[in-house]
């Protein structure tokens, strides 16, 4: 296994080999010289660990490098289905999952209804059900799991590993703990817009250093970068948009508090908003169709979830001052317009319309698989690359 020792000389031939292996996973055709000069490693360590990767089926030899003198060196590869890593995204109604190899190609995905299951066994029983699926149906044996990334709605304390995925309950779920006494492999925890985020954004070349994410989905999400470094604030709590005030004494939000953004933009709230207004149950999306046909009711309540957003916008704007403000969710694809008329309103409340003039990016809904993210962050925390 790719282990980092605790202590002494096996600490460092552990940590030059985790370097070596991901230096060739990262490098897709690499020789034992490059790989001397990138690590600044002597040609002995390089040689040994090589080795041993081979032996144990990790790497291949493959090609050579093109040279005009001299010998061509033998360039190495990983073998992509060496090790795999499985990826959850624990939303509001449904757990998705996913199985990849190392080369991040996807091998069997799924998804579980939760229909009520919010209880921590529960929630802790399906995602042990879904890694057990993700193996069976592949047919890859437990040694061969490199890790496990789980991505969760609600509050997460990524140190401990742990999800407080209700907070109705305020229960706290020990994912990590659960996980990693049935698999013996890396068990990563996080926030589902913070894995989306990092998977997706952080590395974005053109994206600005500052940048702030907000998700509305079944809830409202959101995450910050400032200077290139996700910011999560003490006990994980920067970034919960979706309990900005956006009107004193408003709708009961799901914290038990009144007036919080997501109490009127989450879906549920919008799709809830129109049958008050209307008397009809509609989607989201059929809800916005009708907006854009001019329809009374739909037309009024996404008026009023504009006016609320332009509101929560204006204050992450103000205190976080980002060059660009990426927004993900049906309504940001469905409603005609909305953008500009974001854009106006929120320069209408700002104390200066400069606050407003940042880069408005909406991030499109079929290009969302936060369980890939999380699936490809964990082996990269595996292999201690700090994202």
């Amino acid at each position: 296994m790719l282990r980092i020792e605790n202590t002494g000389k096996s600490q460092m031939k552990s940590r030059n080999r985790v370097r070596i292996f991901r230096e060739i996973l990262n490098h897709e055709g690499i020789s034992r010289k490059q790989l001397e000069k990138r690590l600044g490693l002597s040609a002995p360590s390089v040689t040994r660990v090589v080795e041993e990767l081979l032996r144990e089926g990790l790497i291949c030899e493959e090609g050579t490098e093109q040279t005009h003198m001299g010998r061509r060196p033998v360039m190495l590869c990983v073998k992509k289905n060496a090790y795999y890593s499985v990826g959850m995204n624990l939303s509001r109604s449904r757990l998705y999952y996913c199985i990849r190899n190392l080369g991040g190609e996807p091998v069997h995905s799924g998804e579980i209804r939760l229909l009520g299951k919010t209880k921590g066994d529960q929630l802790l029983s399906l995602m042990e059900h879904a890694v057990q699926d993700c193996l069976e149906t592949a047919g890859i044996e437990k040694k061969h799991l490199l890790a496990i990334g789980i991505a969760s709605r609600g509050t997460v304390n990524e140190g401990k590993g742990s999800v407080i995925y209700s907070p109705d309950s305020g229960e706290e779920i020990h994912v990590k703990e659960y996980m990693g006494a049935r698999y013996d492999c890396e068990i990563l925890v996080e926030n589902n817009v913070i894995a989306d985020l990092k998977g997706q954004y952080l590395d974005l070349s053109g994206t600005n250093r500052n940048l702030v994410y907000l998700y509305i989905s079944d809830g409202v999400g959101g995450s910050i970068i400032c200077n290139g470094q996700v910011i999560d604030g003490e006990n994980s709590m920067a970034g919960k948009f979706a309990h900005i005030l956006v009107e004193s004494g408003g709708r009961r939000c799901a914290c038990g508090k009144r007036g919080h953004l997501e109490s009127y933009v989450s879906k549920p709230a919008m799709e809830e908003a129109y049958f008050e207004a209307s008397g009809k149950r509609l989607e989201l999306p059929e809800i916005c169709r009708q907006a854009n046909e001019g329809e009374t009711a739909a037309a009024a309540v996404l008026t009023d979830v504009i006016d609320k957003l332009a509101v929560g916008i204006n204050q992450i704007l103000l205190v976080v001052n980002p060059g660009t403000l990426v927004l993900y969710g049906d309504l940001f694809e469905s409603v005609d317009g909305i953008l500009e008329r974001l854009k106006q309103k929120t320069k209408e409340l700002a104390f200066t319309e400069e606050i407003a003039d940042n880069c408005w990016m909406v991030r499109e809904t079929k290009n969302v698989r936060i369980e890939d993210s999380i699936a490809r962050l964990s082996v990269e925390r595996a292999l201690e690359i700090i994202v």
